[in-house]
């Protein structure tokens, strides 16, 4: 019993020393387990100035120095652990010194370790990762992954992405791809790009399957253009043109919009085989000029504001997609230079319909109509030949526009500012001069009274049989030298005029031959007509007349002497002398029928012609080369019948031998 006893002790006490053996021995195989490179889970035990003691489940502490360096951010340098007693941390094995007893941890490169690896099976999955966009540079942006990933504008979105729009995605929280890592060089590159492409295949075919005409989509600008704007409606782009965004009419309506403006609009064309959509947003209303004539009719007041200011007037929009014109004739009963005088672009007016035009999209509006007017009574105020307080409010190169009273306007022609001639209207009359002018006319059509300040002074033309006779010899001064003619300044403030043929006998091609500005003359007065205010003079009357000469030189029935100078159609022009030629008709050269002067005649020959007529009015001298020859056949017998001393001589004693028969 005793030794039954003993034995079973024994065996309990080698059986507890082998348990003891066998927990210890599987305690050392996990302390063998624990080497550099590692990652393990620890608690904090103990916090010194040092660091921290670490419970790594090994036969000796860890320990996790308080700063490390930085392995995530190169400006940060080195970063500060704050832990506390309890806290159970992943960790690093940097170093196990078996020796002394020493295991060196790092929080750091654990983190950095673990997120490499969650990087690459990302990666390895291409699975998708979302991240906060948190910076730009120039060639992208900069996202947070647990280290700093970098995203390039080209794999941003589909489209082209510019500089200025980098700013709108910091701070978006994003999906991305990652489409290349390199741990050595700590670098993660990104997509962004990739997941809208797959997203927009997914949306693409879904959207056209149920597209059709008239639809309503919410949709997405995604780009500008001069000719409209291009938007996304689920996948699929649509040109939204210029002329569908707005009823209005605008030079550039896609100031409206901007792009990443959320907008609804319609579907007015799909073409299923080029997939090209077409789409509106202002036909989401009527068309304002549909029924215009059914909201509105001609003599009605309507309310508008000016959206545009022309010379010729304002554009007014009564209501979106609906502008009429205010002419500037429109805007008040007196004259108006220019529009902005009255109005201004934003202003609100009340208006008078005047016209409606839907066919030419023209509504005509008034300002004036709405204010009293003063041309009523215009004819009872301001009676034709009376004299009136007028106003320049413009000086012209014709005259000048003067203003009675607010509303009523009058023109003062260039002829009616002086009796003397006035070449330039501002040099007599100035803006806003006061004077009295003369009633001369009025146009109640046009609304305009014709003004006369020269009918107010005296009028030189009254006494002008006193100072001017027919006949009688004045000077005066060329002030004026046109083409037709000559304008003198003679005294009493009469100006006459000289035309191009009283300037000289001799033929001139322009009176500044013989007449030179601003010199005196003399001048014959030849014509006054005190109706037309026109005083006619002569300068060639006071010089010899050549033509009384000439007609004492040649009188018809003469016999001379010439060269050909012209030959033309109708004759030959001969020259008698120094500026005298004469005339041969056609059937004046030859006895002969021709049916041109060159067949029988040519420029230079010397020839005898007989002067047949004499015209006084025009100072020319016709004459025959035909009749000469006769004319000299018939002196020629006749001074030969005086030296034979007899009466008559027959043709056949003189050339009787010629006809005698051999």
């Amino acid at each position: 019993m005793e030794l039954n006893k003993k034995n079973e002790v024994e065996k309990k006490e080698n059986d507890s020393r082998e348990e003891m053996n066998e927990m210890i021995n599987q305690s050392l195989e996990k302390f063998k387990k624990i080497k550099r490179g590692d990652i393990i889970k620890g608690q904090i035990m103990k916090v010194d100035e040092d660091g921290y003691l670490v419970d790594i489940q090994y036969k000796m502490e860890g320990h996790l120095p308080n700063t490390e360096k930085s392995l995530f951010s190169e400006k940060e340098g080195t970063i500060t652990h704050t832990l506390e007693i309890g806290d159970e941390v992943y960790l690093y094995v940097v170093n196990v010194d078996e020796k002394n007893g020493n295991v060196t941890l790092s929080k750091e490169k654990a983190k950095y370790f673990q997120l490499w690896e969650k990087l690459n099976d990302v990666y390895r999955n291409k699975e998708k990762i979302n991240a906060e966009v948190i910076e730009k540079n120039s060639n992208g942006l900069i996202v947070n992954i647990g280290l700093k990933g970098f995203v390039p504008k080209s794999q941003i979105e589909t489209k082209f992405i510019k500089d200025e729009d980098l700013d709108k995605y910091i701070g978006k929280k994003l999906d991305f791809v990652i489409i290349k890592l390199e741990k050595r060089e700590n670098k993660v590159i990104l997509s962004h790009r990739l997941i809208v492409e797959k997203e927009r295949k997914v949306m693409y075919k879904k959207t056209l399957a149920d597209l059709k005409v008239g639809q309503e989509k919410d949709g997405i600008i995604t780009n500008i253009t001069k000719f409209g704007a291009f938007v996304d409606i689920g996948g699929v782009e649509g040109l939204l043109h210029i002329s569908e965004i707005t009823w209005r009419d605008m030079k550039d309506a896609t100031k409206l919009l901007k792009v990443g403006d959320k907008i609804k609009v319609k579907i007015i064309e799909y073409n299923k085989e080029n997939k090209k959509i077409s789409l509106s947003i202002k036909q989401f209303s009527p068309n304002p000029w549909e029924n215009v004539k059914e909201k509105y009719s001609i003599g009605d007041e309507v309310e508008g504001k000016v959206i545009k200011i022309k010379d010729f007037g304002a554009f007014v929009e009564i209501e979106e997609g609906l502008n009429g014109l205010l002419h500037i004739s429109e805007m008040a009963w007196a004259y108006v230079k220019n529009p902005s005088e009255l109005v201004s672009e934003g202003e609100v007016l009340k208006l008078r319909i005047l016209e409606i035009e839907p066919e030419k999209r023209k509504i005509s509006l008034g300002l004036k109509q709405l204010l009293a007017n003063p041309w009523e009574d215009v004819k009872k105020k301001y009676l034709i030949g009376s004299i009136v307080e007028g106003k320049i409010t413009q000086v012209t190169s014709y005259g000048a526009n003067a203003e009675l009273e607010a509303g009523v306007s009058g023109v003062i022609h260039l002829s009616e500012i002086d009796w003397e001639y006035v070449e330039r209207p501002s040099s007599v009359l100035k803006k806003y001069m006061v004077l009295p002018l003369k009633v001369i006319k009025i146009d109640e059509d046009a609304h305009l009274i014709f003004l006369s300040r020269k009918r107010t002074l005296p009028n030189p033309w009254e006494d002008i049989d006193k100072f001017f006779k027919i006949d009688s010899i004045v000077k005066g001064k060329a002030i004026r030298v046109r083409d037709f003619g000559a304008f003198v300044k003679l005294d009493k403030g009469i100006e006459g005029f000289v035309p191009v043929s009283e300037i000289d006998w001799e033929r001139i091609k322009h009176p500044s031959e013989k007449l030179k500005k601003d010199k005196e003359y003399e001048f014959k007065v030849i014509k006054i007509d005190k109706e037309k205010l026109q005083l006619t003079l002569s300068k060639k009357r006071l010089l010899p007349d050549p033509w009384f000469e000439t007609k004492k030189k040649f009188p018809v029935g003469t016999l001379v002497e010439g060269k050909v100078v012209n030959l033309t159609d109708f004759g030959a022009f001969v020259n008698l002398e120094e500026n005298i030629d004469g005339l041969v008709p056609l059937s004046e050269i030859s006895h002969k029928k021709i049916d041109n002067p060159e067949s029988v005649l040519s420029v230079g020959e010397e020839v005898t012609a007989l002067v047949i007529k004499l015209d006084s009015r025009r100072k020319k001298i016709s004459l025959s080369i035909r009749r000469a020859e006769k004319e000299e056949q018939k002196r020629f017998m006749k001074e030969y019948n005086k030296k034979q001393n007899v009466d008559k001589i027959l043709f056949k004693d003189l050339f009787g031998d010629l006809f005698t028969k051999k």
